[in-house]
């Protein structure tokens, strides 16, 4: 298949541009925090009047090491916040002046002495309860101490990665002033990480993103940090069982935050580095440092680690070789988990549509994860699958995975309320009809697209008759509660009888497995089946044929009373609603009864990146949140929007 064909086929059906990390450029840390402290370089003009309170401007510029010590000395014999902020601030600029100022010079250990004390200082001048009198948040210099806390913090981590890895439970060592001093590196303990997944552990700074237009992150206090889970790293029995849930290489974020282990005025040896421990917080649980009225925002970069994990897959050559290869990647089938499984939390299954992987999800990913109340209510599986294949059978698929997702996560279906029992399905494109399946029984609709005969009729090895039942004859999913369909064509769409849509599914290769089920059938029945007609199975782009009878079958089965359905439908232009399209899928195949809302907006194929799908979607989750308000528009006409 030549490289035009698959750029078409690539431009129409997928819809997402390459999504890449790549080195970052300079400093960026400091630019996306605030440009003022990485050209601070002498005292402000608030802290040389905290130097000429003690008359200490003239001995600042002789000696500036001793008049941080006195400096110290007066601060630890009572609070006082403007004392405390000028420490922080000085201990910084000294700190700059140790490593050459220049970044990227080399760092000297005076320099790490001084980062120690800049963090240390900031975070007393932020939370110490007994400086909450001298303490403003609008002054100036309180947003100045949270970014000279991440500046400092910053550097202390890229030494400690320099001379070593960075190990959750373990220690950091830093040569200061010729001594080693230990720092504690902690995961916090509300994670459900645990230290034995993070295999390793990156600046996020150290990366810049492309193929995304937004970025999801909270700017606050601490690091942003990306760990890094490999599958082949996994050194327990638990871990191994569920790799299969996992990427081979999973990245998600991380916030390292420094607290000092005593108050400035507990320390008594005046040559003594603070005790510090690092702790990492994962901003999907919390994104407050601190408690009450003096808890700050977490600095949050949730974008970054998304966007490493992704670019590091091979799913953007997967989605080919599951087109046209779909035999070869079955195996590659299945659901794939963000971050561990959270049994307080909805999972939210996204499917994605013909040749195409997960990828397509990132960018509704990116921008719901932004919201608390959708990162603390529901978690995200994304399934992937060889889109050769038929669509029942893709479908089947699709239902095993959930039903051992729920084996494996739902024990014997006791998870409460609104957690696994209340899952939602977003399918776009093919993955709509996929996930239509999953909520409604097929009774023998199915079976008698291809022949006459009772299944009890049909004889051959069991376990081609076991196959052959699980793709015909199947009950809706009991914890399935919501289904969401983008661009879904459930009417089919004129693509596949056009030449490139016929010339794609020719070059489909049929899984050997379905090969040898279909020749074992009409071997062992010959008056049950078409010999001529089951020759070969149809592939997935022959099932989306507008006159497909496996979609006119699909569309007569009933659903479950208890699920609702959603249509989010693409238009490319004012045309009216019912003779739109979005250059795949028309609106009067997108258009199905009986959903509970409809919206269409202006967009190609590729609905599930448009800004105002997004919003839509996440519309539906926040009342997906409410059952009152489900029930009460459970027999209201369906809401349609443009």
């Amino acid at each position: 298949m030549n490289c035009a064909l698959l750029g078409l086929v690539a431009s129409t059906l997928v819809g997402w541009a390459d999504i890449a990390v790549l080195p970052s450029k300079g400093d960026r840390t400091l630019a996306a925090w605030q440009q003022s402290i990485a050209g601070l370089d002498r005292p402000s003009e608030r802290t040389l009047e905290s130097l000429k309170r003690y008359d200490l401007v003239t001995r600042y510029r002789r000696d500036p090491e001793g008049t941080l010590a006195s400096l110290e000395r007066i601060a630890q014999q009572g609070p006082e916040a403007e004392l405390v902020y000028a420490l922080a601030e000085l201990s910084w600029i000294e700190g700059r002046r140790a490593e050459g100022h220049r970044f990227g010079a080399k760092r000297g250990q005076g320099a790490l002495h001084h980062f120690v004390d800049t963090v240390a200082y900031s975070y007393d001048y932020l939370f110490d309860p007994e400086l909450a009198a001298g303490r403003r948040t609008i002054d100036p210099r309180y947003r100045l101490a949270c970014d000279l806390y991440n500046g400092a913090l910053d550097r202390l981590l890229r030494a400690a990665k320099a001379q070593d890895k960075l190990q959750p439970g373990g220690s950091i060592i830093l040569k200061i002033g010729g001594t080693d001093h230990v720092f504690k590196l902690a995961l916090e303990s509300d994670s459900p990480w645990q230290p034995d997944d993070v295999h390793e552990l990156l600046l996020a700074s150290d990366f810049e993103v492309t193929g995304l237009d937004s970025r999801s992150r909270q700017y606050g206090l601490g690091v942003p940090m990306i760990g890094v889970r490999r599958a082949d790293q996994s050194n327990t029995k638990q871990a191994r069982e569920l790799d299969k849930f996992y990427p081979p290489e999973m990245a998600f974020p991380l916030t390292a935050v420094l607290r000092p282990n005593k108050k400035l005025r507990e320390e008594t040896d005046p040559d003594a580095v603070r005790s510090c421990t690092i702790v990492l917080r994962d901003p999907v649980q919390s994104r407050m440092v601190g408690s009450g009225a003096e808890a700050i925002g977490l600095e949050v970069d949730l974008t970054t680690p998304l966007a490493y994990m992704w670019s590091r897959t091979d799913l953007s050559r997967y989605r080919w070789s599951g087109l046209f290869r779909p035999g070869e990647a079955t195996g590659r089938a299945g659901l794939m988990l963000l971050r561990p499984y959270e049994p307080d939390k909805i999972p939210i299954v996204m499917v994605h549509g013909l040749a195409s992987s997960p990828l397509a999800w990132i960018p509704m990913l990116n921008e719901l994860l932004r919201d608390p109340r959708i990162h603390d209510r529901y978690q995200f599986l994304l399934y992937v699958y060889p889109t050769g294949v038929p669509v029942p059978i893709a479908a089947s698929g699709l239902r095993d995975a959930l039903r051992d997702a729920q084996k494996n996560f739902d024990v014997q279906g006791q998870t409460p309320e609104h957690e696994f029992q209340s899952m939602v399905l977003l399918g776009h494109s093919m993955g709509g009809l996929l996930s239509h399946f999953m909520s409604v029984g097929s009774g023998t609709r199915l079976w008698e697209l291809s022949t006459d005969k009772n299944f009890d009729e049909i004889v051959g090895p069991p376990d081609v008759l076991a196959a052959l039942k699980r793709f015909c004859f199947f009950e809706p999913l009991p914890f399935v509660k919501r289904v969401v369909f983008l661009a879904t064509p459930h009417r089919g769409s004129d693509f596949s009888s056009r030449l490139v849509g016929r010339v794609v599914s020719r070059q489909i290769s049929e899984p050997d497995d379905i090969h040898k089920l279909l020749a074992q059938l009409v071997k062992d029945n010959p008056d049950a089946f078409n010999a001529r007609k089951f020759r070969h199975m149809p592939t997935s782009i022959d099932t989306l044929d507008p006159h497909s009878d496996v979609l006119q079958a699909l569309l007569a089965m009933k659903p479950k009373e208890d699920v609702a359905f959603h249509s989010i439908i693409g238009s490319l232009g004012p045309d009216g609603v019912r003779k739109t399209t979005d250059g795949i899928v028309p609106y009067q195949s997108a258009h199905i009864e009986g959903v509970r809302s409809e919206k269409v907006v202006r967009s190609d194929h590729g609905v599930q990146k448009d800004p105002a799908a997004i919003l839509e979607v996440r519309r539906i989750l926040l009342e997906h949140l409410n059952p009152n308000a489900t029930a009460a528009s459970a027999n209201e006409p369906p809401m349609r929007a443009r």
